[in-house]
């Protein structure tokens, strides 16, 4: 049976996780979220899966190509207007081609063309509402607060014939420290920052210095490079050369602030079940709590 209730989620949603008849919970959505309802629904210990939000670090290396970096970089921070929970909000870019993959990302990202998203030539489409509109365009002003180097957007976009829409334009940041707002929390929506590094261990540093752990990506043509930095970052998701790329025969889920469980592979399955173990005596030897005196002579 499948059902669809309607409601919001601090009445209807929190009646549904803390009901009884409840044995799996499953989430997606922001980690407050999914505190809220994991805390309803661990009164009745259901099972739990929760894709929650993330922060995805991308670590571009000097000896990938830069221009399919940048590539790269514009498709995961502005695909679906950047309202992924894996979308490529934090680029750590090797000191050495830093300022030409700002300078190339700035002009990739003011070519990309906004408009109404049932138009085939729209690449940019609107945020889902006003209220996430003037969240993106607030974070772009704690971007600015905070000292960070405005490259692009930071303003509501205008498209002819849609003056009531709420268009943002692609917005990049760079010179950013891993102590600012725009660095550590999630946006949600056409937004990316851009922070130099040094060295392998400074860009792992920095891609671990946040609170979530759902995706990472890594630009490098070092394959031992590749595989060091895929284990050491804190994620569960890394694409290597790639970004947003799924395939269902492979766990999705994130660690830390970004959920517990997994869906898709065979590790979903996990979580449905509860394991039951039987044991069977095949023998007719009897047994009893202990033993009496003259056995345990016997036995001696």
């Amino acid at each position: 049976m499948f059902n669809v209730v309607l409601g919001l989620g601090q009445s209807a949603g929190r009646m549904l996780a803390e009901h009884p008849d409840i044995n799996k919970l499953v989430l997606t959505g922001g980690t407050e979220a999914g505190r809220i309802a994991g805390g309803a629904a661990a009164k009745v210990f259901a099972h739990q899966t929760m894709e929650l939000g993330g922060k995805t670090p991308v670590m571009v290396f000097d000896d990938y190509d830069i221009d399919q970096a940048v590539n790269y970089a514009a498709f995961g921070a502005f695909i679906g207007a950047g309202q992924t929970c894996v979308c490529a909000s934090r680029h750590i870019v090797q000191t050495s081609i830093y300022d030409e993959f700002v300078a190339k990302l700035k002009a990739k990202t003011q070519s990309i063309r906004i408009g109404d998203p049932f138009d085939p030539a729209t690449q940019l489409g609107p945020v889902i509402s006003a209220r996430q509109r003037d969240r993106v365009l607030a974070y772009s002003q704690y971007g600015r607060d905070d000292g960070a180097r405005l490259v692009t957007g930071g303003v509501a976009a205008k498209v002819p014939g849609h003056e009531g829409g709420f268009f943002v334009e692609p917005t990049v940041f760079a010179d950013v420290k891993s102590d600012m707002r725009i660095f550590q929390e999630e946006v949600f929506g056409p937004f990316t920052s851009v922070t130099p590094f040094k060295d392998e261990a400074d860009a792992l540093r920095l891609a671990n210095d946040w609170p979530f752990g759902l995706a990472a990506a890594i630009r490098t043509r070092d394959i031992g490079r590749a595989h060091r930095v895929a284990s050491g970052v804190k994620a569960g998701i890394v694409w290597i050369n790639d970004h947003h790329r799924l395939d269902p025969a492979s766990p999705w889920g994130g660690v830390g602030d970004s959920g517990i469980g997994r869906e898709f592979g065979t590790e979903s399955f996990d979580d449905h079940f509860n394991t039951k173990s039987v044991m069977v005596a095949t023998h007719d030897q009897p047994f009893d709590w202990y033993r009496d005196t003259a056995t345990q002579r016997r036995l001696n």
